[in-house]
């Protein structure tokens, strides 16, 4: 076992990344991404961010099993897996940059439509708040955005913006769209787990971040639980618009960057 000043700046970080997981069932790996790469560097940053929410999720998970809507997580899997094997073969044929900068201004997109309906509308305007649109274009739209995010996330590991597009819509109890992405994650990470381990990602070095990490990731997502009770739909659904704005900001900026 090693310690480091570093893990306690990642400790840090994990109470914010595991507080919007624990309240929005997304987000932790992608805040923290930038910071544990550069404090553990790439090969152990993303085997730690795997532990890391997969240990929380599994837990969340088994206490959550009668308050997760399985038909719906049934109808994700079944459009995500083979996206993850299309996915991991254009892997190779994309350039990966240019491909995230895509991503990243749809899903800005998608959260900025969303800020105004719910948030600038209701809250700046003081207009009542229109019904989401259901017609047939837009449950296209939410499935080629469900389709769409498992070969992303096949491909870079970042399909959580797209696939929860569609998981908003068809999930509308919030604690039950929290445990049903929460318990997605947690399948999809325990197979990049198993993979990890079999490559040989798992080292003590790994494995000291994690031990000084957990405790902090564990209070991060426990009063992001306790956050999700204390709200209604509404204010979650603006929470949730704002994490995706914000992830999808900082995919966007970050592979720009790369690019530039």
């Amino acid at each position: 076992m090693t310690f480091e000043m570093g893990f306690i700046l990642l400790g840090i970080i994990q109470i914010f990344g595991f507080f919007v997981e624990g309240s929005a069932g997304f987000g932790c790996t992608v805040i923290s991404s930038p910071f544990a790469t550069s404090i553990l560097g790439v090969t152990t940053a993303v085997p730690f961010g795997t532990i890391m929410s997969t240990s929380l999720a599994l837990i969340l998970t088994l206490k959550s099993l009668k308050n997760i809507s399985w038909k719906d997580l049934g109808k994700i899997l079944l459009a995500c897996l083979p996206g993850l094997l299309v996915g991991q073969y254009l892997f190779y044929a994309i350039d990966p940059a240019m491909a995230k900068i895509a991503i990243g201004a749809v899903v800005m997109v998608i959260a900025l439509f969303k800020i105004y309906q719910n948030i600038i509308v209701p809250l700046v305007l003081k207009k009542e708040m229109k019904e989401e649109d259901d017609s047939p274009k837009a449950k296209v739209l939410r499935v080629i955005c469900l389709i769409t995010g498992g070969v992303v996330h096949g491909a870079f590991n970042i399909g959580g913006p797209l696939i929860t597009v569609y998981t908003l819509s068809a999930v509308k109890d919030k604690t039950r769209f929290r445990n049903t992405m929460i318990c997605f994650w947690c399948i999809m990470d325990t197979l990049n787990a198993i993979n990890q381990f079999r490559n040989g990602a798992w080292t003590p070095y790994l494995w000291s971040a994690v031990v000084v990490c957990w405790p902090f990731a564990a209070v991060g997502f426990l009063l992001g639980i306790k956050f999700l009770d204390k709200i209604n739909r509404e204010q979650f659904l603006r929470v949730i618009y704002v994490v995706l704005f914000a992830v999808g900001c900082n995919l966007f900026v970050r592979s720009l960057i790369e690019v530039i």
